[in-house]
């Protein structure tokens, strides 16, 4: 992912193998260079590490997502605006990402099972079909108008850390401290990410893994590790029961937001 990170103009870690990248600036809207790019990142993750990567090259992200599926392992593909329609003619529609066994085989029920035969009937009789927003959706997707937006949260919803101690822990200020430690670290993630979150969640598990969880959301989305951890602190004192031995604590930001809209106070009083 760092190696992939480097030259994207935004960058969306998606799963652990798999990731979205913006990479129109870096190669200033040149498809020969973006295609270059994708295999000198391609020898880059070999080299490094001994894997092979497939990447997929398109104007929007169901579109690159569906190239990347091509030549695998180790290929790459590209779709250029003007090759869209070709791309998808006799493709199944389960090939596009967002179309599941269920709808697949409600449309092969109807007598559509590749992209270009459902296109064919037209947005109007897709939507008598199959309703309004998937007739929508399905059009802009074949006719690449789809999303091209790559974002740092659109596949992540939380932000969250954890800490198991090594044996029972009793003493709420250690408790208090390492969980401090664990809002530090999720902001750090949060402003490495440039977003910023509206919901605070603590989590304590008690000795034989019986656990709670209380969070709170906040007005505006905020990246201020020391308003998460007043949060935090509050959270923990609402929900942990003193007489029972804590074996661990976490905190979550929730409720991702891109870009932050920041607030410099959350209480009026501070």
């Amino acid at each position: 992912m760092e190696i992939l990170r480097a030259p994207a103009g935004t960058f969306e870690k998606a799963s652990i193998d798999e990731a979205y990248m913006d990479v129109t600036e870096a190669v200033e809207g040149d498809w020969d260079a973006a295609l270059a790019l994708a295999k000198s990142l391609q020898s880059a993750i070999f080299e490094a590490l001994g894997l092979t990567a497939s990447f997929g090259i398109g104007p929007t992200r169901v579109l690159a997502k569906m190239s990347s599926e091509v030549n695998k392992p180790n290929g790459i593909h590209r779709v250029l605006p003007d090759e869209i329609e070709a791309f998808f003619s006799g493709r199944s529609v389960r090939e596009i990402p967002g179309i599941g066994p269920k709808r697949a085989t409600q449309l092969a029920e109807w007598g559509y099972t590749t992209a270009d035969e459902l296109h064919a009937l037209g947005e109007l009789s897709l939507t008598r079909l199959a309703g309004e927003r998937f007739a929508n959706w399905f059009m802009q997707v074949v006719e690449g108008e789809s999303s091209n937006i790559v974002s740092p949260v659109q596949s992540r919803k939380s932000i969250g850390k954890e800490h198991t101690f090594e044996h029972d822990q009793y003493d709420h200020e250690t408790v208090l401290q390492r969980l401090e430690e664990l809002v530090e670290v999720v902001m750090e993630r949060t402003n490495a990410l440039g977003v910023s979150g509206r919901l605070a969640e603590v989590k304590i598990r008690y000795t034989g893994f019986e656990t709670h969880a209380s969070s709170r959301s906040i007005p505006v989305a905020m990246d201020d590790a020391a308003v998460f951890k007043r949060l935090a602190t509050r959270l923990f004192a609402n929900t942990v029961e003193a007489e029972k031995g804590i074996r661990l604590v976490g905190f979550r930001l929730g409720n991702l937001e891109a870009p932050p809209s920041r607030q410099t106070t959350l209480f009026e009083e501070e």
